[in-house]
């Protein structure tokens, strides 16, 4: 082919110029989407796995409490100042607390008992406790709570956990109880 042919071809004439502005345009929109979608399933499990602090603090607390039920024949009942319903180590904060708070009515239970914990915490902790015959109170943090028979025929514990991870005033609420492994989880990530 000579160069008077390939001027006149319209195909040779269309590989040489390249992009049009339309395709640029679309290649940047579809990656703008891409990036925002991937940030909000990132930031998604990102608070999702604050959480985990909660589940890490609640078994190292079954395990404290069962070990302390092997020596003493019964389970510690943590926290009861102000009715069991004072929170270690503190208030639910929105930023971290250090786990060891030696102002905190309950500071010598939670000594007593002393889970495995050695870290600031995002979460509040109740740990309450009882022997067969008393009534399990009612948890706090969560909208559908967790049945026990009433009065419980064995003796019992309960963990309740729950913070603000991403400050939103949106709670994420954790519990548990010696009659199951179970975790019962609202509002995780929120």
């Amino acid at each position: 082919m000579n160069a008077v042919t390939m001027a006149h071809c319209p195909s040779a004439r269309r590989s040489s110029r390249g992009f049009t502005l339309i395709e640029l345009m679309a290649v940047v929109a579809i990656t703008g989407l891409l990036a925002v979608a991937s940030y909000s399933l990132f930031r998604k499990q990102l608070l999702a796995s604050k959480g985990s602090e909660a589940v890490t603090v609640i078994q190292a607390i079954r395990a404290a409490q069962e070990a302390y039920s092997a020596e003493n024949h019964v389970y510690l009942n943590v926290s009861t100042a102000s009715g069991g319903t004072l929170w270690y180590p503190k208030v639910p904060p929105r930023s971290r607390a250090a786990w060891e708070q030696s102002s905190h009515l309950d500071y010598s239970r939670w000594q007593a008992l002393a889970p495995a914990v050695n870290r600031p915490m995002l979460f509040g902790y109740l740990v309450n406790a009882g022997e067969p015959g008393t009534t399990v109170p009612a948890f706090q943090p969560l909208a559908a709570p967790i049945a026990f028979p009433s009065p419980m025929i064995v003796s019992w514990y309960t963990i309740q956990a729950t913070g603000d991870v991403n400050g939103n005033g949106i709670f994420a609420k954790y519990a548990a109880s010696s009659l199951n492994n179970e975790i019962v989880i609202e509002n995780e990530g929120e």
